[in-house]
C-alpha cells in the first residue's frame, strides 16, 4: 500500500514539474519570438533605407556588364582575325 502512495505522489511531483517547464518554455517562446520581430523590423527598416543605393549599384552595374561584354567581343574578334592571319601566313608558306 506505501508504494501506490508514493507513487501517487511521483505521479504529483512529476506532473507539476511538467507544468512549470511547459509554462517557463511558453514564456521563453514568447520573449524570443518578440526579439526575433524587432529584429526583422529593423532589417525591413535597413532594407528600405538601402532600395535607392541598390537600384544606382544596379544600374551602374548594368553599364559596366555591358562594356564588359562589348569589350570582350572586340578583343575576340581581334583574336579571331589575328588566328586567321597567322593561318594564312602558315599554308602560304608550304
Amino acid at each position: 500500500m506505501k508504494k501506490k502512495k508514493t507513487n501517487k505522489r511521483m505521479s504529483k511531483k512529476i506532473k507539476s514539474v511538467a507544468k512549470t517547464v511547459a509554462k517557463k518554455t511558453k514564456l521563453l517562446m514568447g520573449k524570443a519570438n518578440k526579439k526575433a520581430k524587432k529584429v526583422a523590423k529593423s532589417i525591413q527598416k535597413e532594407w528600405k533605407k538601402e532600395k535607392p543605393h541598390r537600384e544606382e549599384y544596379r544600374e551602374e552595374l548594368k553599364k559596366a556588364v555591358g562594356n564588359a561584354l562589348e569589350d570582350g567581343i572586340k578583343i575576340g574578334g581581334d583574336i579571331f582575325e589575328t588566328i586567321k592571319k597567322d593561318i594564312k601566313e602558315i599554308n602560304s608558306k608550304k
